[in-house]
Formats: C-alpha cells, sequence, structure tokens
C-alpha cells in the first residue's frame, strides 16, 4: 500500500472450507457444477427446521421426516423452490473446533445432520432446491457413506454447510439470497448467505385479537347460493386453527351433503384500511379434507366430486389434489381474510362469490356472518 498506493492480496483455497455449497457435481459424476446452477434456484422461500432441543441432548441428532412433516402441520405446506435449513444450535460451537467436529472413537465425528430418509422425502414430496445445516456436513458426523448428500446432490441441488445466525431467522416467511462463486467446472464454493423477512406486525395488537382462542360456531343456519346451506366451526389454539364446514340440501339441516375440514397456522395483522374496525388476517392450510354426506349421484356429480375417490362417511385428503371447487394447498395455501371481534362476535370477511381468497388482493370488502363462542 505504502509503495503502490493499492492493496491486493492472492488467495490459495479449497473449495470445502467455512461457510460453503455444493454443487451437485461433488457426489455425482454427471451433476452440474457450481456456475451452472441457475441463479433464481439460489434465490429461495427459506424454511428452519429446528433441532436444537434434541440436538443438546444428543449430538447424533438428525432431521427426520417426523420434523418436516411437523414443520408443516405449524406452518403449511412447503412451498415450490423453498429451501430447507437444519438448525440445531451447533454453530455457537465454531470458536472451539474440538467441539465443532467433536471426533471421537476410530475418528468418528460427532454433530447433527439430516438423515438420508429425511433427504428422501423432501426430493420425493415437494419441488425443493437447495438444503442448509449450521455444521460442517448435511450428514451427521457419524455417517461415513456421505447417504444424504448422495441422495440430495444426485438430484442435482445444492447444499449448504456452516451456515450461522439460523437462530435469528423465523421458521418460516424468510427468502435467502445464496451468493455462489461462479468458478467454471467448481463442485462448490465459498459463499455468502443473506436472509431477509418481515418484520412482525403482531406485536402492537389488541389482546382480543393476539389471544384469538377457543371453538366458534355459526349463529344461524347460512345460505351459500348454489351450494345450499352450511354450518361452520372454527377452532383457534395458539397460532393453530381449524375450519370444519357442513354443507346442507336444506335450511333444516335434515339432508346434509359433504363436509369440508381445513387447517394450518393463522396470523392476525395490522388494522384493515377498508373495513373498521376488522383487522387484516392470513389463514394457511397445512391440510384439506372432504367427506361425503350422501351417495346421491346427482349431487356428486353437481359438486365435482366424482373423480375424486371420496367415500361416504370417511375424510378424505384433497390436500394434493384438490377436488370440485375445493383447491389444493399447491393451488391455494393461504386466505386473505379479515377478523372482527365486537360484544363477544367473531366475524370473518364475506367470502367472494367465486369463492376465491388466495392472493392480497382478493381479500373480503366487508365482514360476514356472526360466529359466536362455544364452550370457551
Amino acid at each position: 500500500m505504502e509503495k503502490n498506493g493499492v492493496a491486493a492480496n492472492r488467495w490459495e483455497i479449497h473449495e470445502h472450507i467455512g461457510t460453503q455449497i455444493d454443487a451437485p457435481s461433488r457426489f455425482s459424476a454427471n451433476g452440474i457444477s457450481l456456475e451452472q446452477i441457475p441463479v433464481e434456484k439460489l434465490i429461495a422461500r427459506l424454511a428452519v427446521i429446528d433441532i436444537s432441543e434434541r440436538a443438546k441432548q444428543n449430538a447424533d441428532a438428525t432431521v427426520t421426516i417426523e420434523d418436516i412433516k411437523n414443520w408443516r402441520k405449524r406452518y403449511g405446506r412447503l412451498p415450490n423452490g423453498a429451501a430447507v435449513f437444519m438448525y440445531s444450535g451447533w454453530d455457537a460451537k465454531v470458536s472451539d473446533a474440538n467441539a465443532f467436529i467433536n471426533a471421537h472413537e476410530k475418528n468418528t465425528m460427532h454433530f447433527p445432520g439430516g438423515s438420508s430418509e429425511a433427504a428422501g422425502f423432501l426430493f420425493n414430496q415437494r419441488e425443493i432446491v437447495g438444503t442448509g445445516v449450521d455444521t460442517i456436513l448435511i450428514d451427521p458426523g457419524f455417517d461415513k457413506e456421505y447417504k444424504a448428500h448422495k441422495v440430495w446432490l444426485k438430484a442435482d441441488k445444492w447444499a449448504v454447510e456452516c451456515a450461522a445466525n439460523l437462530k435469528q431467522v423465523p421458521a418460516n416467511g424468510a427468502t435467502i439470497f445464496v451468493g455462489a462463486t461462479k468458478v467454471e467446472g467448481a463442485t462448490g464454493g465459498l459463499v455468502r448467505i443473506i436472509a431477509t423477512f418481515p418484520s412482525n406486525r403482531l406485536e402492537k395488537q389488541d389482546a382480543s385479537y393476539n389471544n384469538l382462542a377457543g371453538n366458534w360456531i355459526s349463529e344461524s343456519v347460512e345460505s351459500v347460493g348454489s351450494f345450499g346451506f352450511r354450518t361452520r366451526e372454527f377452532r383457534f389454539k395458539n397460532r393453530d386453527w381449524q375450519i370444519e364446514v357442513v354443507f346442507y340440501a336444506d335450511k333444516e339441516k335434515s339432508k346434509p351433503l359433504f363436509s369440508f375440514i381445513g387447517e394450518g397456522r393463522f396470523q392476525i395483522g395490522a388494522k384493515s384500511s377498508i373495513v373498521e374496525p376488522a383487522h387484516e388476517a392470513n389463514f394457511s392450510f397445512s391440510e384439506k379434507k372432504l367427506k361425503l354426506l350422501t351417495d346421491d349421484a346427482d349431487v356428486i356429480n353437481q359438486f365435482g366430486f366424482g373423480a375424486c375417490g371420496l367415500k361416504k362417511g370417511e375424510f378424505t385428503d384433497i390436500s394434493d389434489s384438490g377436488c370440485g371447487n375445493f383447491t389444493s394447498v399447491s393451488v391455494c395455501g393461504k386466505e386473505y381474510d379479515l377478523v372482527n371481534i365486537e360484544n363477544g362476535i367473531l366475524r370473518l370477511g364475506s367470502r367472494p362469490s367465486d369463492g376465491n381468497m388466495c392472493s392480497a388482493d382478493r381479500r373480503p370488502k366487508s365482514v360476514g356472518s356472526a360466529l359466536i363462542p362455544l364452550n370457551n
């Protein structure tokens, strides 16, 4: 600097060190190399699966299929194009190399990772673009065969290791940007990862909205046009919700037709600028189910249920396929709604005639029929 007024360094560095990415070519002869990964696959919705409590008790803890299913129950289905990261809390040990590697007998390492079964489940279930961990391998330390690596990278997906600060990122709702180097033929390389996510809009909401809980049922039978009549029951607990709607051919409820159940997570946001004093609310779906309550073929055909494989008296999961006018979770995994609580009465948004509330611009412009508490 003193001589030439400019500074420059020469680097000689291993591809796989520090916070780094594995390209598919690392474990697959036919896999793409780092520079061939499309940019759009390095920007992804982030799902963080937290196994930190389990990892405190067991250094060999792994992400399991059950962990993925539990994440889905709480936050809804993993969106296509998402990246799934493991948070084990292991990054807290990074300043102590011996603790971080945690090698014991026969040079076997012990730290958390993803199971090959979980990797295969993600690959088969959803179009996930990548995965990441806060340890040095996506496999658990004891696995010397790199089973998760082989399942994952041979599917032409990327993997990030030694990710930091996942504790500061929400389990759902963040977007990550993986800054991968563009080096021809690279099997991986150093990366810098940035996560962005919205600030919490729930912190200053009214207590009555934040503490929405219990069961709420229709105050009376509700007319729903060509669908006949219905009754609704909502169940709220913590941030989980469930709705059960029973449809009838008559107002007296003597001719039940079918029942729908939807469930997932909900979030209540700011006051509506259009419908005062209601608040905006988002209801995510992790599961949708239908049950026939009639064997009338004309009714079944009227509602488009003929090809859905429904059985009278049994709920059928339609989360993946949809059925009739009821969409799959991938088509509509969240509804944009309103919530209003006044004088012990709960009202949600008035559903539009086409039933579509699957985007923010489809949020209702008015509130609907009354729901009253049931044994709250």
